[in-house]
């Protein structure tokens, strides 16, 4: 039996499906490369999920005008994020397998 209602939630987790949960609670944010699932700070968040993030922010990036500097800066911070989601999903949690990023 449980000794506290954080364990029994994740044990009910489990049961349902959600998979072994208690095990991510405490772990850093991960990606998993073989499901697409990323685990960040007690989220799992789905690949759909993250699909749409990409369509989010390539359709807000192409929606700035590069002409006005303020436009343009919010294109780059979107641009940041679609390529981060990108790097996740190619090397998961080891960037350094990429020969392009500096060790």
């Amino acid at each position: 039996m449980p000794d506290n209602r954080t364990e029994l939630i994740n044990q009910l987790a489990a049961s349902m499906g959600a998979g072994d949960y208690a095990k991510t609670r405490y772990e850093k944010s991960r990606y998993d490369l073989d499901t697409g699932t990323l685990y960040c700070d007690g989220y799992v968040i789905s690949k759909t999920v993250i699909d749409e993030a990409i369509s989010h922010f390539n359709l807000m990036q192409g929606k700035c005008n590069m002409e006005d500097p303020a436009s343009r800066h919010m294109a780059l911070i979107y641009k940041t994020a679609i390529e981060a989601i990108k790097r996740m999903r190619e090397f998961g949690d080891n960037p350094q397998t990429d020969n392009h990023l500096p060790h």
